[in-house]
């Protein structure tokens, strides 16, 4: 009972995903349904057909009749016949391209949709799964409404149509013969449900291990410097190796299912043929029937278990297909973490007041607190820098301040309004982020510049690019701004990666900035070249700098000190440099002594 509601809400979720990617095509949808069945009558038509033109041609013979004279009399259901075979050419023609164009429609827009809700999930989200696995997810989902299509819209609807239409004609024809033919079929309807719901549930498991196969893969790539670097060639193909056997053996098993019911049902269809041809000849001797309708029941025959063959057939790709549009439903209705509030509204052109109030932030588990009741405000224009050790919350209050999360306690206020109360879209724009180890998109360098202004001029780009002390590094490469820099940066070194990211920011000229070391990857004179840009860059822009090296926060307006998620000295440099405390502790570490 608990697993028949569990499917329940299943297929209801994966029907409140799919209504709203349907809706716009359902007038090509019942257009695909009635070619498919218009074709597939036509189909009916030809054994009954060439039933009645085997009777014409037997009672010829049997009266007498001149050939030319008997064969004058089948010429018209000959060219009748023709002309069947022309318009249903014709008809399943163009059924498959509205089933093509259908079926492209709604992969495009299934996968525009999902593809915008995935990226609305918070960050933490993509740090629970792996990217592999999820990029599976989402292609299978894809391939799946193409799945749905071509098995359901395009086979089952026009072969249950053809089904129906022998019954009803062959009921009407021959009754006896009819109910012969069909003394098999509930056999094999229920051989192929029973097989389909025991399939599902494994599949389900399948498919869980299919992404992780596909996530080692991916894992791998991401990684290809360390796995190169370390020799991991072997370990890596080794683990892949095994996980994709298990998972083929498991696969297997259940493509036997598959092929023992496929074997089943075509060893009961020529046993339903061989009955019917029995029964048939039995009644054309005892002059209760014709030899053509006999003819037209072989037909009818034939294709109603074809029909019901390729309903049966299609259902291991329609249960492959439901559970990965069930799987990506389950994306589709997860609430991201942090998202936009009924009430929220759209942030105005900031000044850059910044407020913590009582800030706190606890993971979802709620076992690790990282921030503990952090309070302190920024004036607008003023630079504040925080430090601290490793872990001590530092990273997780500037992700605050993107709402990458959101406070578990206390708030964040900008200009006096709380984050939670804007938009995402009107507020990460005004708040510029550059973080530790930015990633740059397999692009050009132009298009990871215009990423945060796309509508930037090359003359904006290049501007911003001498700022960030780029512009030198990057007109020395064999296509300057149009030099692609590959997947993540990976053709750039860690600190031109960091300038092209602050570059960036620059670009979209926000009125608040974060820095989350954003230097650290730089030598050292390029990092006093550039602190000297970002003096100039700073000047009347709120700016948050978190860094390690306490050089580059020296000249800040103000120096947060934490530790274990609290706030426990502040002050200038100068100020904290006189104290016997952390900050101290830190400096003559660096200094090495020489204070």
């Amino acid at each position: 009972m608990e697993e028949e509601m569990k499917q329940r809400v299943s297929l209801r979720g994966t029907w409140e995903m799919m209504r709203p990617v349907v809706a716009p095509f359902w007038g090509w949808i019942v257009l695909l349904i009635f070619l498919s069945v218009a074709a597939a009558c036509l189909v009916v038509s030809e054994p009954y057909l060439y039933g009645h033109i085997i009777d014409s041609v037997t009672s010829s013979v049997a009266r007498r009749v001149v050939p030319a004279a008997g064969f004058a009399m089948i010429v018209p259901l000959l060219g009748l016949w023709a002309a069947i075979v022309l318009v249903e050419s014709l008809l399943v023609a163009l059924a498959a391209w509205v089933g093509w164009y259908v079926g492209n429609k709604l992969e495009q827009v299934l996968g525009e949709r999902t593809f915008e809700k995935i990226l609305s999930l918070t960050v933490h989200r993509f740090q629970d799964e792996r990217a592999g696995a999820m990029l599976s997810r989402f292609a299978n989902g894809k391939e799946a409404v193409w799945g749905i299509n071509n098995q359901i819209l395009r086979v089952a609807i026009p072969s249950l149509a053809t089904f129906s239409l022998i019954v009803a004609v062959g009921l009407r024809l021959e009754w006896h013969l009819t109910l012969v033919a069909l003394v098999f079929v509930p056999v094999d309807i229920a051989i192929g449900l029973y097989h389909l719901r025991v399939s599902i549930k494994q599949q389900d498991l399948m498919n869980d291990k299919w992404e992780e196969t596909t996530g080692l893969v991916g894992d791998a790539f991401s990684n290809i410097t360390t796995v190169q670097g370390e020799a991991g060639e072997k370990l890596v193909t080794g683990r892949f190796a095994k996980t994709y056997l298990q998972v083929l053996k498991e696969q297997l098993r259940i493509n036997v299912r598959w092929a023992a019911v496929d074997a089943s049902t075509s060893g009961i269809n020529i046993a339903g043929r061989l009955l019917l041809f029995v029964v048939g000849v039995k009644l054309v001797f005892a002059g209760t029937t014709s030899l053509g309708t006999l003819v037209t029941f072989l037909g009818f025959v034939s294709i109603m278990y074809s029909s019901v063959q390729a309903i049966f057939s299609g259902l291991p790709e329609v249960a492959r297909s439901f559970n990965r549009l069930d799987r990506l439903s389950r994306i589709w209705h997860e609430v991201p973490e942090v998202r936009d509030r009924d009430d929220a509204t759209m942030a105005p052109k900031l000044r850059g007041l910044v407020a913590f109030d009582r800030v706190g932030f606890s993971y979802r588990d709620g076992n690790k607190s990282v921030l503990r009741d952090v309070s302190f405000s920024i004036p607008a224009g003023k630079t504040f820098a925080i430090i601290g050790e490793s872990g001590a919350g530092k990273s997780t209050l500037a992700k605050l301040m993107v709402r990458f999360a959101d406070p578990t306690r206390g708030a964040i206020r900008v200009d006096g309004i709380d984050l939670r109360d804007m938009t995402l879209a009107s507020l990460r724009p005004q708040v510029g982020f550059v973080m530790q180890e930015n990633m740059l998109f397999h692009d050009t360098i132009l298009y990871n510049m215009r990423f945060a202004k796309p509508k930037a001029t090359r003359e904006e780009v290049i501007a911003a690019a001498k700022r960030a002390q780029a512009h030198e590094f990057i007109s020395k490469l064999p296509k300057g701004y149009d030099t692609v820099v590959g997947e993540r940066g990976v053709k750039l070194s860690g600190g031109q990666k960091q300038r092209v990211a602050l570059a960036r920011v620059l670009l979209a000229n926000p009125p608040i900035l974060v820095l989350d070391e954003a230097t650290s990857a730089l030598d050292s004179k390029t990092e006093h070249d550039l602190q000297k840009a970002l003096k100039e860059v700073m000047r009347n822009r709120t700016t948050i700098v978190i860094a390690h090296r306490l050089s580059t926060v020296m000249d800040a307006d103000n120096i947060l000190v934490m530790d274990k998620g609290k706030i426990v000295d502040q002050g200038t440099h100068d100020q904290l440099i006189k104290r016997d405390n952390l900050y101290r502790q830190f400096w003559e570490i660096q200094a090495g002594g020489y204070v």
